[in-house]
């Protein structure tokens, strides 16, 4: 019986450990950036109701410049290498974060400048939603990004 018990713990303590060790396979990305770049085309593509209406079509900001600073961040996580170092890869992984969040701690400003600007007076609320949902639909793409660049060198941050 100890035979049978003992077996059975070292076997159930094997199992545990190999469950819990990723493989070069499983730790790829889960989730690819082409497939957020992707899903981005066709979040955008798509037309909400809210936003249909005269005010947020008068709506005249411009948020090209921070989708096109999305792609870019997205290309240069695509091509960044992971080494065996990792010392190297700490550096790579933390010098794309901080790109990341710059450009999330701009699109946080952008926000409260418009929200203040709908306290203010200055916007309507239907032109206010829809630009905090177009700032949220990009602040979700970085951090898709952020949860690739994760993956990618296997760092949580």
């Amino acid at each position: 019986m100890k035979k049978i018990l003992y077996l059975f713990f070292t076997c159930s303590i094997i199992f545990a450990f190999a469950g819990c060790s990723p493989s070069k396979k499983d730790s790829a990305e889960a989730t690819t950036t082409q497939e957020i770049a992707t899903t981005t085309s066709t979040t955008e593509n798509t037309t909400d109701s809210s936003t249909s209406d005269s005010d947020a079509k008068n709506d005249s900001y411009d948020f090209s410049a921070y989708k096109k600073r999305i792609k870019k961040l997205t290309k240069k996580v695509n091509n960044a290498a992971s080494s065996s170092n990792a010392s190297v890869n700490e550096k790579r992984f933390y010098t794309l974060k901080k790109e990341l969040d710059v450009v999330d701690d701009e699109l946080d400003h952008l926000d409260d400048e418009f929200e203040h600007a709908y306290e203010s007076g200055k916007l309507s609320f239907k032109v206010y939603k829809s630009r905090e949902k177009t700032i949220e639909k990009l602040e979700d793409q970085l951090d898709l990004l952020e949860d690739a660049l994760e993956n990618k060198f296997g760092i949580d941050d």
